[in-house]
């Protein structure tokens, strides 16, 4: 996992909802304990970022929690619309996005924003994983979406990241610091039926991190 996205749940994020911020600290302090000492006997020492990847490793429990406690709590565009991640890999992602009452139109079905911006969160956070060491700016610049229906209940939203697909991406970033993706999000019903699916074209930015 991006280090970034713990190291700012655990500075900035965590001083709203005292009792959730409790739960997930306990969490990770007794998986955190337990690897240190399993490594220790070992006679294995890990830098902060190689302990984080591999704390995703052993809890990814834990890091799910986390990643959806920041999309619920830090970003301000998605701030109180209850997305969690179900499901996340380097390259495969699943957000359940739920049926609350700032979610839904005004015919109480969900609401047409609310689904492009839990694709856009989904793509994001999919593609924030293969971050390098910096800055990675992550832009959307044209987006189309096909609604086949509006059934009620909670949706989830799937993106994959085929591996050719994400090399030459990185690769681009390498050797030019810029490069785009055109990415497909698509959208289920809790009966696993197809409500429709969202494409959006991304920009991506590096600036490296300085010596």
């Amino acid at each position: 996992m991006n280090s970034q996205w713990l190291t700012m749940l655990m500075s900035k994020g965590m001083s709203k909802g005292i009792e959730l911020e409790q739960n997930l600290r306990q969490q990770f302090q007794q998986t955190k304990v337990r690897l240190q000492s399993e490594l220790e006997t070992r006679g294995i020492r890990l830098n902060a970022a190689d302990f984080a990847a591999l704390l995703e490793e052993v809890s990814p429990k834990f890091s799910h929690a986390a990643l959806s406690y920041a999309l619920d709590k830090i970003r301000p565009f998605s701030a109180g619309m209850g997305l969690r991640i179900s499901h996340l890999s380097d390259f495969q992602i699943e957000i359940i996005l739920p049926s609350r009452t700032r979610n839904l139109s005004e015919t109480h079905v969900m609401h047409e924003g609310a689904i492009i911006t839990a694709a856009v969160e989904a793509a994001k956070n999919l593609w924030m994983r293969h971050a390098f060491m910096g800055q990675l700016e992550i832009s959307v610049d044209r987006i189309e979406a096909t609604f086949l229906k509006s059934n009620l209940g909670d949706f989830r939203l799937r993106m994959e990241l085929p591996e050719t697909h994400r090399e030459l991406v990185l690769s681009e970033l390498r050797d030019t610091r810029k490069s785009s993706s055109d990415c497909e999000i698509k959208v289920f019903d809790e009966n696993e039926q197809t409500i429709g699916e969202v494409r959006l074209h991304l920009k991506f930015k590096h600036t490296p991190a300085l010596n």
